[in-house]
């Protein structure tokens, strides 16, 4: 059986997202050392219980202090982000750690105040079509892009 840890970042009463991140790294050495298969840390954002708001920064930070174990995001909250974005910053984490990065791509209201704070241009919000950003994200991951972009936009 595989084994697998989803890390909030969580801050614990009476301590600090410094030590919340640093809980996370330590998670990550235990975690590879006991034989777990693979850590995904989550984003959250405006949460003063959780101190994971970017996962790619943790998954960098984590491939830094282990060597085995697969890790990844649960998930990038893919309606407030570029595919191109996230593909880049996903092949460099590839290139920093490579075969042990997994993208978990999802999508997910953070709240009215969150999601207007990440949204580009408030004055038109962009409606957000998942299917063709995760199409997009697969398409820069694998260099096909003009192809895959031209089937989806002609749906």
């Amino acid at each position: 059986m595989r084994l697998s840890i989803v890390d909030l970042g969580t801050v614990a009463p009476g301590s600090t997202e410094t030590d919340a991140l640093a809980d996370a790294l330590a998670t990550a050495r235990h975690a590879e050392e006991v034989g777990f298969d693979r850590l995904w840390f989550a984003e959250h954002h405006l949460s003063r219980s959780g101190a994971s708001h970017h996962p790619e920064l943790l998954i960098a930070a984590a491939a830094m202090v282990t060597s085995t174990i697969r890790l990844g995001s649960g998930a990038v909250l893919m309606n407030h982000y570029s595919p191109f974005k996230v593909a880049e910053m996903f092949q460099q984490l590839e290139a920093m750690a490579p075969g042990r990065i997994d993208l978990g791509m999802g999508r997910a209201t953070a709240g009215p105040v969150i999601d207007a704070a990440l949204q580009q241009n408030r004055q038109r919000p962009s409606q957000v079509d998942h299917q063709q950003q995760v199409a997009e994200i697969l398409a820069w991951l694998y260099e096909s892009f003009l192809t895959t972009t031209r089937s989806v936009a002609t749906r």
